[in-house]
């Protein structure tokens, strides 16, 4: 996590602020990740209120269409994006309410760790990937996704591939609250390495540099990649 937190802080600013002051709407999703047991929850829920100083409400979970019973008292975290801004605060349930919906008061935080995310800023991720052409040759190579930003991706493979300078296309799937995203990205071949440890099946590292990609698919994958450097930098 420090070395993590570390790379994060070059391409972040974090600061302690009131949730007041964060750049939060009635109706933006938000992420409550379970504080105890072994199994990590994460429920994607609506926020619908919040009452200075008493509580915050939020719609309960719910799993295929059904709502999930939630334990009063049970603590969570619960983490938000706006724009360029992530946050973070620990809160539990105060109260489940069923009527005339079901959804929860939680806590209302002290302090909101929040997060101004710099252009260029890079998550570590395990992404599975395709690269479905090479120069215009139609293949079906796998990798893994394992460093991400708005502008690039640093990619591991069990076989060569390519050259400097060779465009590509990439195609993988990201999910951000819930939300399911294929992703078809042009690429330029930036950067080759080879890791000769003998410690990995897949020592062919490629650096990608994204090209033309269009705001259908630059909205989910900023989302995504600012979803995780908040799980990263703002994590427990």
């Amino acid at each position: 996590m420090a070395d993590t937190q570390e790379q994060a802080g070059e391409v972040a600013t974090e600061k302690q602020i009131l949730l007041e002051e964060a750049r939060l709407l009635i109706g933006d999703m938000v992420n409550l990740q379970g504080q105890s047991g072994d199994a990590v929850e994460r429920y994607s829920v609506r926020l619908i209120g919040m009452s200075k100083g008493r509580s915050v409400l939020v719609t309960s979970p719910m799993i295929d269409g059904k709502y999930l019973l939630m334990r009063e008292g049970q603590g969570f975290i619960l983490r938000a994006f706006s724009g360029k801004n992530a946050y973070a605060f620990s809160t539990q349930i105060l109260k489940s309410v069923n009527t005339p919906y079901p959804y929860l008061h939680l806590a209302y935080p002290r302090e909101v760790r929040s997060l101004v995310v710099r252009k260029g800023a890079r998550a570590a991720v395990r992404v599975i990937c395709v690269i479905s052409s090479c120069e215009g040759e139609p293949m079906q190579i796998p990798g893994t996704i394992v460093n991400l930003s708005i502008g690039g991706a640093q990619m591991v493979l069990k076989q060569p591939l390519g050259e400097k300078g060779q465009r590509l296309v990439i195609k993988f799937k990201v999910v951000v609250n819930g939300i399911e995203a294929l992703l078809e990205v042009q690429g330029i071949i930036r950067a080759i390495n080879v890791d000769r440890s003998g410690e990995t099946d897949t020592p062919h590292q490629l650096g990608i540099q994204f090209m033309d990609v269009s705001a259908e698919e630059s909205i989910p994958l900023l989302a995504f990649v600012y979803h995780e450097l908040l799980e990263q930098s703002l994590g427990t």
